[in-house]
């Protein structure tokens, strides 16, 4: 595939750049150049092997989601939120346990594909059966595939976890990561072998953190509603088991974080975590106000994610960013933007992700927009949910989804 040129009414390299009237030069599904001239779009066009005019579309990054489990997408409507977040746990392991191979593959499959009709082309799946894994290279899955590893202090579950890591096969577009399920759920033994894996391969990390408070009183305690699943509680906080294991590094992204305790946001900037935020998942679950504030004011990058669909109601980062404007109401769209982008590409340990400079991968998403400029534009993608005119995967558009916005 020669060099492409790819021309919108206007381009949105990241939630600061606005080009009116510009092109992208895309080699080897990487972007080359920007042209932000007419002269230097002419001259471009007359060299191109193929070049596509997008007409009045704006052309912007494809949107990053930070946080899925796709393999659950069997799982929609089936398991109630309800007020008990250990009997929710306990409906979505038991109902995953019956889904059959073909049913978790039809998961990912249909999941991928929602996110790339709503404007998404990079995700970090947390894999807890090897489908997303196995499925990766054909799909075109972009981002990165968490082994999922857990062992609830059990060691012959310790054993059996540490046998799934092992060198994964061809994932085409995505690379690999691990994803110790969360302080609650994993050992220390565990926990440090994570740790030390991940250095030794520079793996990406993503790790379930103060989700609930029911997580924290059986850290602090072995009380509350978790009790009954769990062994004895090691009896110190979370954050600082993942910190002593050497799972806190700006490899990591951290999920939910809805009770950080008194230093705990301060902690992860120092150590250059990235946390990842799940607006429709807090509000599938009706949980209190997210402490956005806290992490801000830490200078924690957080990140947004669509979590799965047995806790959410949709797989689209559109919809994301509008709940988080709905509940933060002065938060500046292009903050919001850069929190599906940028701190999204970040939280993958993905450079190459979420703008479209000179050396980003060629993932593209053509909107229709009514904005002129920079500040509308922003606004209306962070707000109105607009509709996906077409989407390049590695400068290859992709086929439009029959019946897809």
């Amino acid at each position: 595939m020669g060099p492409v040129g790819l021309a919108a009414r206007a381009l949105l390299l990241d939630e600061r750049t606005w080009i009116a009237g510009g092109a992208l030069w895309i080699e080897r599904g990487v972007v080359r150049r920007v042209l932000a001239t007419p002269g230097a779009v002419a001259r471009a066009r007359a060299r191109a092997a193929t070049w596509i005019d997008l007409g009045a579309a704006v052309l912007t990054p494809g949107l990053v989601d930070a946080h899925a489990h796709l393999e659950l997408g069997a799982l929609a409507d089936r398991v109630p939120p309800g007020p008990d977040f250990a009997a929710w746990i306990r409906g979505v392991v038991a109902a995953r346990a019956h889904l059959a191979p073909r049913e978790l593959g039809r998961g990912v499959r249909t999941g991928l594909a929602a996110l790339r009709a709503s404007g998404t082309t990079a995700v970090g799946d947390v894999d807890s059966t090897g489908t997303s894994t196995r499925l990766a290279a054909a799909l075109g899955l972009r981002g990165v595939v968490y082994r999922e590893l857990l062992d609830l202090w059990d060691p012959a579950r310790r054993r059996a976890a540490l046998a799934a890591v092992r060198a994964p096969g061809r994932l085409g577009l995505a690379r690999a990561g691990l994803s110790p399920h969360a302080p609650y759920t994993v050992s220390d033994e565990l926990l440090r072998s994570v740790g030390a894996r991940a250095r030794r391969r520079a793996l990406p990390l993503a790790i379930h953190w103060a989700e609930t408070r029911a997580e924290l009183r059986w850290l602090r305690d072995g009380s509350g509603p978790l009790a009954p699943l769990l062994p004895a509680s090691p009896r110190r906080a979370g954050l600082a088991r993942l910190d002593a294991a050497g799972l806190l590094t700006p490899r990591t992204a951290l999920i939910h974080g809805n009770h950080p305790g008194r230093d705990d946001p301060e902690r992860l900037a120092r150590r250059g975590v990235t946390l990842v935020h799940c607006p429709g998942a807090h509000a599938f679950f009706d949980r209190e106000p997210f402490p956005l504030s806290r992490y801000r004011s830490a200078g924690v990058p957080v990140a947004l994610g669509t979590d799965s669909l047995a806790g959410n109601a949709a797989l689209d980062l559109r919809r994301e960013m509008a709940l988080l404007r709905a509940a933060f109401p002065r938060l500046a769209p292009a903050e919001v933007f850069a929190m599906a982008t940028r701190a999204g590409a970040r939280a993958l340990a993905r450079a190459d992700l979420g703008h479209a400079r000179p050396g980003a991968a060629a993932d593209l998403v053509a909107w229709r927009l009514e904005a002129r400029g920079l500040d509308e534009a922003l606004d209306e993608l962070t707000r109105a949910s607009p509709a996906v005119l077409a989407t390049f995967l590695a400068g290859r558009r992709l086929p439009r989804p029959r019946g897809r916005s």
